[in-house]
């Protein structure tokens, strides 16, 4: 039997897990948290931090000794794409190199990667740990973030220079490089795509994705298939297509954050996994029906994608959104089966309990409760979202 590696056994991750089975595959994961959703649902579950390329190195090493046929392996929705590069550079397994991962995982090497090219770039500034000079020749509003986060984790929006240096200062306990870039002004999507087992450029699809931007970047809702013009959606997959040329990606998935400004498409962030939150496994799958986690899996098997794999078999739409409950203590949650009988409700993700803590809304690790609903008509579905949302109570103290 081939066995394909998995990293992380979250909820995230248990739809690959499930795909990888219906393909005949055997399955091994990876994951610190012992207690992990996927531990008793792989074949081989291994203890080790996401983020250690050495112990998958070696636990690979070992397993491969022990007779078992691991043919490659996927990082789906963690950011832990560092881990596969080297795993795949280590046995040459299908898929990126450690070498771009760490490209898009260091904002500031992506951003000077871009320099280096024709396309279109943000301008920014590189701060080192204690550099207190952050001047720079470019107009607010701007965004601060660290330089190697995800999920908008420490990444403020400034509308002038108050507050500034406290947000730096306050990064740097964590920190050691702090990125000053414009903040593009427009709509904001998730592009993705891949590059096949022979270097074929494959578009899979466009989320648009909506912020809050008074101060913090919090992502607070999901739409598939997105509403821009298919002249749009092009440039985004062509934005893409260069990236990945630029990085060079031979095989493997390129996503791209984007935003569509006034000037034209731009990129924010790329990564080189296949996305996180709830998109290519959650939302996508309910708006069409396409198997993202498949083509992910065979192209890191070095196997050719299924045509049926990206066809729209459903023509629906599927939204994401989130009660916003007041930070604080939780002390009930309330309405949740109420919602889910909601037709068109397909699924609600509850990630908190009585006791927990909702903390103050500055990235997209704050929300605790998701909900997605799916219907033929985008203004119906809207409703849905609206009416389940509502009925979902948080009370906290």
């Amino acid at each position: 039997m081939e066995y394909i590696w998995i990293i992380g056994g979250s909820i995230h991750q248990i739809p690959a897990i499930e795909e990888a089975k219906r393909l005949g595959l055997g399955v091994i994961c990876s994951d610190l948290n012992d207690n992990c959703e996927a531990k008793n649902i792989v074949d081989i579950f291994v203890n080790i931090s996401i983020y250690d390329k050495i112990a998958h190195i070696e636990n690979i090493k070992k397993l491969k000794n022990d007779g078992i046929d691991i043919k490659g392996i996927v990082c789906i929705a963690v950011d832990a794409a560092i881990t596969m590069g080297a795993v795949n550079d280590y046995f040459g397994f299908c898929g990126i190199s450690e070498e771009i991962a760490t490209i898009c995982k260091d904002k500031t090497l992506f951003r000077e990667k871009l320099e280096n090219s024709d396309i279109p770039n943000a301008k920014f500034k590189v701060l080192k740990k204690y550099d207190k000079n952050f001047d720079f020749s470019f107009d607010f509003p701007i965004i601060v973030k660290p330089n190697n986060g995800f999920g908008s984790i420490g990444a403020k929006i400034f509308y002038d220079k108050e507050g500034i240096q406290n947000h730096i200062d306050e990064l740097f306990n964590t920190f050691d490089k702090v990125l000053i870039e414009e903040f593009f002004i427009g709509e904001e999507q998730t592009v993705e795509a891949i590059f096949d087992f022979k270097g074929n450029f494959v578009p899979e699809f466009i989320t648009d994705r909506f912020f809050t931007r008074n101060t913090y970047p919090v992502e607070i809702g999901l739409q598939n298939p997105t509403s821009l013009s298919i002249d749009i959606q092009e440039e985004l997959f062509l934005l893409a297509k260069k990236t990945g040329n630029l990085l060079g990606i031979k095989s493997g998935t390129i996503k791209l954050d984007s935003i569509v400004t006034k000037n034209g498409a731009r990129i924010i962030e790329a990564t080189v996994r296949v996305a996180g939150g709830l998109d290519p496994y959650f939302l996508v799958p309910a708006a069409t029906g396409k198997n993202i986690m498949q083509n992910a899996i065979l192209t890191a098997l070095g196997k050719p994608l299924k045509k049926e794999a990206l066809e729209n078999k459903k023509n629906k739409y599927a939204l994401t959104g989130s009660p916003l409950p007041t930070p604080g203590k939780i002390i009930s949650i309330k309405g949740i089966d109420e919602a889910k009988r909601i037709k068109g409700v397909e699924k609600i993700f509850i990630f908190a309990k009585e006791g927990d803590i909702i903390k103050e809304y500055k990235d997209g690790t704050s929300r605790i409760c998701f909900v997605l609903v799916a219907d033929e008509s985008l203004e119906i579905a809207q409703n849905i979202l609206k009416e389940a949302i509502e009925l979902i109570k948080i009370e906290t103290i």
